[in-house]
């Protein structure tokens, strides 16, 4: 090591301090390689991720624009909560039978579940259920409709569920 060293300090002054230069841009290029370069990576990484999430954050906000408000929904849920005006008591079903007796094909209150059967024209179907919504059962969720030399032949089951 001692005869490079006396061999550098035998170079010309403009060698020794081109040499210098060189072995200090090469511990500079190894510096950067050895610690910024993997920062740099890092940071990229990081500038991808942000923007991936910055996309995701716009289509939330997408999302929650196209839906109503909640203080709107609110106010339609209590809308829809309001009692019918007009109706001050509900219809009984039986009420209901009697009220539609020329159309009554079976009526069998005795069994489980009861079992209702009129024969009704096409558009008198859905005043049907909105009768049915009136009285003190609820709709009944089982039912079978047949078409029947024009008419319209519809059986209802009142199950246990749907009784007061």
């Amino acid at each position: 090591m001692n005869d490079a060293l006396q061999r550098w300090l035998a170079l010309a002054l403009m060698w020794r301090i081109a040499c210098l230069l060189g072995m200090s841009l090469l511990l500079m290029l190894l510096a950067w390689w050895v610690l910024l370069r993997p920062q740099q990576q890092v940071h990229a990484a990081q500038l991808r991720q942000q923007a991936v999430m910055s996309q995701q954050v716009m289509q939330r906000q997408q999302l929650l624009a196209a839906r109503p408000a909640i203080n709107l929904l609110e106010q339609e849920i209590a809308r829809l909560q309001q009692p019918i005006s007009g109706v001050t008591e509900q219809v009984t079903l039986e009420a209901l039978i009697t009220e539609r007796g020329e159309q009554l094909e079976s009526w069998l209150p005795d069994n489980q579940p009861q079992q209702l059967q009129l024969r009704l024209g096409w558009t008198q179907f859905v005043p049907l259920f909105s009768e049915l919504s009136l009285t003190r059962l609820p709709v009944p969720q089982r039912f079978e409709l047949k078409e029947e030399q024009g008419s319209l032949n519809t059986q209802l089951w009142l199950e246990d569920g749907d009784a007061p």
